[in-house]
């Protein structure tokens, strides 16, 4: 069986819980986007080095617990790295974060395995530009790119974007993979004075055959070298936005999973009621995501009743 393989960050997400307190959510993009595509029927493994602290052991159980294959997790003596999220008025969240010295940014050659021919890898995040690990997953996505499937979420942070060799890398990146899933926030944030959907048209055309914008309560948009798609997102009562996207990139990839799409690269052209297909899936999986607190992704029958409602 063809597995996708997510590689990256655990983060333990400080939340707010009131009167001044806070909960500690087990979250981390790649971690979330694993876990959405497992709780959707996708076969996923999990590339991670976990902090020597009890986290470690909580990350571990999060992640199995949700049926992600955690064969290539790597333990260390180093920390778990942390996120204090800040909840605005809108459910938007934002992170200050203490990632020094952390065991998910120190990726050695030896740990990344080897992968089949036909599996999918996923990069992303905060993994997929601290150094020195993100030099070292570079290299191993470079590698398998021939004859594996290349997915690639930045997720933008400031902590990422304060690099001097930030914009270099994730431009690097981007030619690299097969499929680019970004939000319009992610564009803002990396090239502030363009429009988004003027950097996604550009992007496309250097390397992805499929890329994925996606708007929050807008949408999403899918992008072909000959079709742009335009999906309208659910109507909800939103508690926060935490994990939504990593939630979209999860279901992108369960998705194209389950049609078979991820094969060859997707080198095969995707119709534009295909693409629909896909888009109304990761708007539905990720606004479901919005409606409960924290980073939760839904399982396949949660999203199917939700689809019914």
């Amino acid at each position: 069986m063809r597995v996708i393989v997510v590689a990256g960050e655990n983060v333990v997400d400080l939340v707010p819980a009131g009167e001044g307190l806070l909960r500690a959510a087990l979250g981390g993009g790649p971690a979330n986007t694993a876990i959405a595509a497992a709780r959707l029927g996708a076969p996923v493994a999990m590339a991670a080095r976990l902090g020597r602290d009890s986290f470690g052991t909580a990350f571990r159980n999060r992640l199995t617990s949700s049926g992600v294959d955690t064969r290539y997790l790597v333990d260390t003596a180093q920390p778990s790295a942390l996120a204090l999220a800040t909840v605005g008025a809108d459910g938007e969240a934002l992170y200050d974060f203490w990632l020094a010295g952390a065991a998910d940014f120190g990726w050695r050659e030896r740990e990344l395995p080897d992968l089949p021919d036909g599996s999918t890898i996923h990069i992303g995040s905060l993994a997929a530009f601290l150094p020195p690990g993100a030099d070292t997953l570079e290299r191993w996505a470079l590698r398998h790119r021939d004859r594996c499937t290349i997915a690639f979420d930045p997720n933008v942070r400031g902590v990422a974007l304060a690099r001097p060799d930030s914009l270099v890398r994730l431009e690097r990146l981007v030619e690299l993979s097969h499929l680019v899933r970004a939000s319009e926030g992610d564009l803002a944030h990396a090239y502030p004075h363009v429009p988004p959907m003027e950097t996604a048209r550009r992007w496309l055309k250097a390397g992805p055959r499929l890329l994925v914008l996606t708007h929050g309560d807008a949408g999403a948009t899918a992008m072909t070298a000959d079709t742009e798609v335009n999906v309208a997102a659910p109507a909800i009562s939103m508690i926060d936005t935490i994990g939504a996207g990593d939630t979209a990139m999860g279901a992108l990839l369960a998705w194209l999973h389950d049609a078979g799409r991820l094969r060859d690269q997707l080198s095969r052209e995707l119709a534009p009621e295909t693409l629909r297909l896909m888009l109304r899936h990761l708007c539905d999986a990720a606004a479901l995501t919005c409606t409960r607190p924290g980073a939760d992704p839904p399982t396949l029958d949660e999203l199917r009743a939700f689809q019914l409602v």
